[in-house]
């Protein structure tokens, strides 16, 4: 890796973390009107401004380093999704309660694709490494799992802003974990994916910190419980539910990457042998 490149890779880890304090402090802005963590909303307004400059950098170290097509593609959607909140954010208070829906939402888009790009930018990030057979089923929930995940980080949106109730987040959290299961355990518990196994324990740890503090959440609304403890708490859902997301994605993408199908390997294989 030349040094361009390491200058792009750091830039994208630290646009990852500055956007991952974005979303942690953009729960106490956008989802509680009173305010009672007034420094942590200002804080949010300088970290949303250091996401923006991170973003256009990395997209010019990609210009720089000549990165490949689907990282600069990354790039690019990322300094959209910066360009969308940096609209909504400026809309005069008191927002709608769509803009701030959609503002939490473009945020928890944002956090992945930041991630996928320092994975993407890595040394250790290889294009094509030896393939690993794995069941059709794997695969499969390699594509739905995210969606479902996404769905779910969308359902806890609406609720934390009054346009839904508590009752499909809850569906949805039960559903959300059997796929989470589905896609991690194979993975965990399969010899033949050495590679993957650490990847698929982070995941299902930062799905299960989710999980603990949404039931968390919800066991205390009817408590008689200090604001400021309850801001905190959602705040720290907020991000966990992004790093969740994130995980999910990239796990998706490394099976993606790492996992063929025995009956694909076959073919290739006979394919391979049929030209030599």
């Amino acid at each position: 890796m030349n040094m361009r490149n390491r200058w792009l890779h750091r830039c994208a880890i630290l646009l990852a973390a500055v956007a991952f304090l974005s979303v942690f402090t953009g729960a106490a802005v956008s989802s509680n009107e009173e305010r009672p963590l007034y420094s942590v909303g200002q804080c949010h307004l300088w970290l949303s401004l250091g996401v923006t400059v991170l973003a256009i950098a990395a997209v010019l170290c990609m210009r720089s380093a000549g990165a490949g097509l689907w990282l600069r593609r990354l790039g690019w959607m990322a300094l959209a999704g910066v360009a969308g909140e940096a609209v909504l954010g400026f809309v005069p208070l008191p927002q709608a309660p769509a803009v701030r829906i959609a503002h939490a939402c473009i945020a928890q888009l944002l956090f992945p694709l930041t991630v996928a790009i320092a994975g993407l930018s890595s040394i250790r990030w290889k294009p094509n490494p030896a393939p690993m057979e794995g069941a059709g089923a794997l695969l499969l929930c390699t594509k739905i799992t995210p969606f479902v995940v996404l769905a779910q980080v969308v359902l806890g949106a609406l609720f934390r802003h009054g346009a839904l109730g508590v009752g499909p987040h809850l569906i949805g959290a039960f559903l959300v974990a059997l796929f989470m299961l589905a896609m991690a355990l194979p993975v965990i518990y399969g010899p033949q994916y050495p590679a993957l196994q650490l990847a698929a324990k982070l995941f299902l740890t930062a799905a299960s910190v989710q999980v603990f503090l949404g039931l968390t959440l919800f066991s205390m609304q009817s408590m008689d419980i200090d604001p400021a403890v309850m801001i905190v708490i959602t705040m720290t859902h907020a991000a966990i539910a992004a790093l969740t997301l994130a995980a999910t994605v990239m796990l998706a993408v490394l099976i993606r990457r790492d996992v063929c199908r025995v009956t694909d390997r076959s073919l290739a294989m006979g394919a391979e042998q049929s030209s030599t």
